[in-house]
């Protein structure tokens, strides 16, 4: 099965082998398991590698607790036939380990499909990765523009849209637009969900970033505690100026939560613009506006602030 031939069946699988614990591995695992089916999840490195991992951490363990079988780290030595059903066979050690499902789900990933086109007859450029284009979404005919999935980096619906718009802005208005990826969103739909912006701590600290990490925990908020679903937290990325390099969102409706900080990134707005925002109580949003006010506990409480507010009380 795969992500669409899945959406095909019927009847639920008996026991359902996920190939891949990215996002949509691990939507679809947790998904059937709700569903009443066993599952195992088999990765070959962690699941949703891409996103921070302490974010990630909290999916785990909430799929863990939903009764997933989750195998990270581990390589896959072949797939046999087995009985009525599939065998993937693990290397474990120096020896072998079997796993037996009904039904078998690759979600590895997708690559582009441009085999047979002939687009170098076009005069296009392409490689396994998808098609060469420019800011612009042009190919290296200038003539003819490559948008979507086929043109690498971002394999999501929303970002196709986005190109489209850009597309037409060139195509059609002669309008020079350029494609920034800067603030691309993306959000995994397990329970909890996760949403992430810009860059992650990890991915801060490959490139060499100064920055500081702010965080607020749900659990800390008064609607997260009414609604019972406390599990989660927002991680800003952001320089000791304010400058925010990203953010992450892990709990009930991170897909919504993240989109103040997407605007945030797109209009390169700072910490400040969230800090001060006045967020209507009692919402989730207000989970937001703590972790951004965070950044300014440092210097409120600090010896020189503490020394300069005695000074001003002297005088009534």
């Amino acid at each position: 099965l795969t992500n669409e031939t899945v959406f095909n069946r019927s009847t639920l699988p008996k026991r359902l082998i996920v190939i891949g614990g990215g996002p949509v591995g691990m939507e679809l695992a947790q998904a059937h398991r709700r569903l009443g089916c066993e599952v195992t999840v088999i990765e070959m490195v962690s699941i949703m590698p891409k996103d921070d991992a302490e974010l990630v951490d909290v999916v785990r363990q909430q799929v863990l607790r939903d009764g997933l079988d989750v195998r990270e780290g581990v390589k896959i030595i072949r797939i046999e036939p087995y009985s009525d059903g599939v065998c993937v066979v693990l290397k474990k050690g120096d020896g072998e380990e079997t796993v037996n499902g009904s039904h078998l789900l690759v979600a590895t990933g997708r690559r582009p499909n441009v085999a047979g086109l002939n687009l170098e007859n076009a005069g296009i450029e392409y490689s396994e990765k998808g098609i060469l284009v420019d800011t612009r979404l042009r190919t290296t005919n200038k003539k003819v523009f490559a948008i979507g999935d086929v043109a690498g980096g971002f394999l999501f619906t929303h970002v196709a849209g986005y190109h489209a718009g850009v597309v037409i802005k060139n195509a059609l208005f002669r309008l020079p637009a350029k494609a920034n990826h800067r603030a691309v969103p993306w959000v995994t739909y397990t329970e909890p969900e996760l949403a992430q912006v810009g860059l992650n701590e990890g991915r801060a600290k490959q490139a060499g970033k100064d920055f500081r990490v702010l965080r607020w925990s749900f659990h800390e908020n008064d609607r997260a505690q009414a609604e019972g679903r406390t599990d989660g937290l927002v991680k800003a990325i952001v320089t000791p100026k304010g400058h925010i390099l990203g953010c992450g969102i892990v709990g009930s409706q991170a897909g919504e939560l993240i989109q103040p900080w997407v605007l945030a990134m797109s209009e390169k707005l700072k910490i400040g613009a969230i800090a001060t925002m006045i967020a209507p109580y009692p919402t989730l949003g207000e989970v937001s506006k703590r972790a951004a006010i965070s950044f300014y506990t440092p210097s409120l409480f600090n010896d020189r602030t503490r020394k300069l507010v005695k000074f001003l009380s002297k005088f009534g």
